[in-house]
Order: structure tokens, then C-alpha cells, then sequence
């Protein structure tokens, strides 16, 4: 392994772990569908089991997000290796997260949510556009998510704002 790579391999590996000690302490002190307020109403932890895709999105079943969840594992492992790029730490994050919530689907079959948190209200109407229905969107809290969760978010986020001011990545001379 390269030693360059070795930081972002720990916090890819640091995520996972904590995402799985935090996911172990809710199991165990919370009953399935149990909420307690951290900081009043703002922040509850919320012991769900989310047998969808993110924001419990279904459109497969568990194998479907257990192969979509080693792919991108898989892919990102390889592009952190063949390529140089600067912005290294948020392929981290989306590696941890996806890893951590990959453990979850194959001892569960299901993902472990726990975080609740209190948003501004998200209300827009039902709407006809040309030929389309809108049928509306009311969201008062956000979705349940954890640690992994928002780990590939912040990942996410960041590649993306990252690819927008920096650009496309240098592709490097040697690869593996």
C-alpha cells in the first residue's frame, strides 16, 4: 500500500468503526421504534431500521443495496489508488460510510438509523407542469439517518463542490 494513501485508509476505517460502535449502543439500549430527545426537540435519537435506500427510498430489496454497497466500496477503493487526487479525504468518507452501512445489510439485512433531527419545514405544493403532476413534498423533520449516513453526505458534498471550483482530476503517470 502506498503510504500516502494510509490517512484516508484510517479515517475510512474510523468511520466504519464508530459508525458500528454507535450503531452496537443504540441496539442495545433502545428498542426498535424507541426515541429519546438529546437536545430537546432539535435532536432525538430514534432507533429505526431502514430496509431502503438513502432517505428509505425502496426500489430493490436487500441484495440489491448489498451489491450497490460493495460496488461503490469497491470503485472508490480503486479510484482513491489509481488516481492522484487532491480532494482524497472525501472519497474516505463515502468509502466509510458505505462500508459501515454494507455491514448492517449483511448482519441485519437492514440498515441501523438513529439520528433525528429537527429541519425548517420543507413544504411545496401540488403543481401541474406541460404534461406533468407534481404531487407535492411536505418534510417537518428530517429523515432518520447515522454516522455512515452522513459520512457519505459530507463526501459527497465535498466532491462535488470540490470538482465545481477545482475541476476534472489529473489522471496519475503510474498506476497499480
Amino acid at each position: 500500500m502506498r503510504r500516502e494513501l494510509r490517512p484516508y485508509l484510517a479515517l475510512a476505517l474510523s468511520i466504519v468503526l464508530f459508525d458500528q460502535i454507535t450503531k452496537s449502543i443504540i441496539r442495545v439500549s433502545f428498542l426498535p421504534g424507541e426515541s429519546k430527545q438529546v437536545l430537546g426537540d432539535f435532536l432525538r435519537f430514534c432507533f429505526v431500521y431502514n430496509q431502503g435506500g438513502a432517505f428509505g427510498v425502496k426500489v430493490g430489496n436487500y441484495l440489491l443495496y448489498t451489491v450497490l454497497a460493495i460496488s461503490v466500496a469497491i470503485l472508490l477503493t480503486v479510484y482513491l489508488f489509481k488516481y492522484n487526487r487532491p480532494d482524497k479525504i472525501f472519497l474516505a468518507l463515502i468509502i466509510g460510510g458505505a462500508v459501515g452501512n454494507l455491514f448492517d445489510r449483511i448482519l441485519y439485512g437492514k440498515v441501523i438509523d438513529f439520528i433525528d433531527v429537527d429541519i425548517i419545514d420543507i413544504v411545496i405544493p401540488q403543481f401541474s407542469f406541460l404534461f406533468f403532476k407534481f404531487k407535492g413534498f411536505e418534510l417537518y423533520r428530517w429523515f432518520t439517518f447515522n454516522i455512515a449516513d452522513a459520512a457519505v453526505t459530507v463526501g459527497l458534498l465535498g466532491l462535488i463542490f470540490h470538482i465545481i471550483l477545482k475541476g476534472k482530476p489529473s489522471r496519475k503517470t503510474q498506476q497499480i
